[in-house]
């Protein structure tokens, strides 16, 4: 028997963020997020996957059925975000990622939504280094320490956070 999920993924916290900025259908958000759309360059997904996570979100009571809209087309369901989704999403788009991997991914993503919201960044940027400095610090002196093969692995590690935190000084204006 599979255990209950309790973490929402990337999509889904992609569809909530988008429903925060008003009602829509999945139609209109799959285009949003799909190849060519505007989170295109830093991430995307698939129309199915946002089905699927609009299902879990009204499931989970973060979004709610906000009618039906009619058009050219077949009648489609519309929903919007829940106050139980609107809290969970601020508290999301501020807390910072746990690992420098994912900087290319849930980070980007962050940054572009609260572009969208016309929200300021800085906050987010500035918890992100917090989070990172001390983790390039221990990577680097690994890295320095490491021999053999492992040094392939900490000099890479070393050097992908160092990346990381001139990124953060950049956003940040250093």
């Amino acid at each position: 028997m599979r255990t209950p999920r309790t973490e929402l993924n990337l999509t889904e916290w992609v569809v909530l963020a988008l429903a925060a900025e008003g009602p829509t259908h999945g139609w209109a958000v799959a285009r949003l997020v799909g190849r060519g759309g505007p989170l295109a360059e830093a991430w995307s997904s698939s129309r199915p996957l946002v089905y699927r996570a609009i299902d879990r979100l009204m499931a989970e009571g973060l979004l709610r059925s906000a009618g039906r809209s009619e058009g050219r087309g077949p009648d489609r369901e519309v929903f919007e975000i829940a106050p139980a989704g609107a809290a969970a999403l601020q508290a999301w788009l501020r807390a910072p990622v746990d690992h420098v991997r994912d900087l290319r991914t849930a980070f980007l993503v962050k940054l572009l939504l609260l572009e969208r919201r016309g929200d300021d960044p800085g906050p987010l940027v500035a918890s992100q280094r917090e989070r990172f400095a001390p983790i390039a610090a221990r990577l680097a002196v690994q890295a320095a320490d490491a021999a053999g093969s492992d040094r392939i692995v900490a000099t890479w590690r070393a050097l992908n956070a160092d990346a990381a935190m001139r990124f953060l000084d950049a956003l940040d204006g250093r």
